[in-house]
């Protein structure tokens, strides 16, 4: 078998060791090593980086498999505690309709490929963020130019809103959970013209189309009025619909509502 070797190129020499302890390692590998075999012949790393990332996301498609069952239970579990406190619920189930990107600056999946995504490492699962429907309800009440409601749901600085949610956690899939996705960016800052353009394939790791989260929003009962139910219930229609992630106005992270059950306290 031939002996694989790791070197600096010339464009590190340049640069002092202390240097690169702040650069991600992607950006290290990417820019500054090249991949020497038997000597003879050279490959720049960051052709190979994008071939193992690419296969990582492929293996990843095939092999992983969340435990649906437990976290299914876990969902009920909370639903029947919050039951037992007299809350009222609103159980969701929303589908991925386009592949997703939640939580890209998240550190998961981040040194591979330079995107992270929301994973909970308790439930070896994907998961959607709670502060990140509510922050995205919250700003949808908002365009309505209804900040006393947007107050009354979801509070201020200085007050709690009615309105608590649960993350959203993985309940099914058509399919497999994730996917690679290619996106090939052509333009950056330093492009002046045409001719300068010099694309280049980003790999990154996506949630496939058909997986199905279910999260909970719940309150006292007294709270709210049938007026405000509506307006909640439309929100997360219109959530939904523009999209919960990343990239959303390139048509990535849309979802369709599959369900949506009231329980009102007692």
């Amino acid at each position: 078998m031939s002996i694989l070797r790791l070197y600096f190129n010339n464009k590190a020499s340049e640069k002092k060791l202390d240097d690169f302890e702040n650069l991600p390692i992607a950006e290290i590998y990417k820019n500054y090593i090249i991949f020497e075999n038997n000597q003879e012949q050279r490959y720049y790393i960051k052709d190979i980086y994008n071939l193992k990332k690419r296969q990582i996301a492929e293996l990843l498609s095939i092999n992983y498999k969340p435990n649906f069952y437990e976290l299914r239970n876990a969902t009920n579990n909370t639903k029947e505690i919050l039951e037992k406190l007299k809350y009222s619920l609103i159980d969701i189930k929303i589908k991925t309709s386009s592949k997703t990107f939640i939580g890209v600056s998240t550190q998961f999946g981040f040194t591979i490929f330079e995107s992270g995504i929301s994973f909970d490492p308790i439930f070896n699962a994907p998961y959607i963020p709670a502060s990140e429907i509510k922050g995205i309800l919250r700003s949808l009440v908002k365009e309505e130019q209804d900040m006393k409601l947007a107050e009354k749901l979801f509070g201020t600085e200085n007050n709690e809103g009615i309105l608590m949610i649960t993350d959203a956690y993985p309940i099914s899939a058509e399919h497999s959970i994730f996917l690679p996705e290619i996106i090939t960016p052509h333009y950056t800052s330093e492009v002046k013209q045409e001719t300068e353009v010099n694309p280049n394939p980003v790999i990154l790791l996506a949630i496939a189309p058909g997986v199905t989260f279910e999260f909970l929003v719940y309150y006292k009962n007294q709270s709210l009025d049938d007026k405000e139910k509506e307006i909640i219930k439309n929100l997360i229609f219109k959530m939904s619909k523009e999209g919960i992630g990343a990239k959303t106005t390139l048509g990535f992270s849309q979802f369709k509502v599959s369900e949506i059950s009231w329980s009102v306290g007692n």
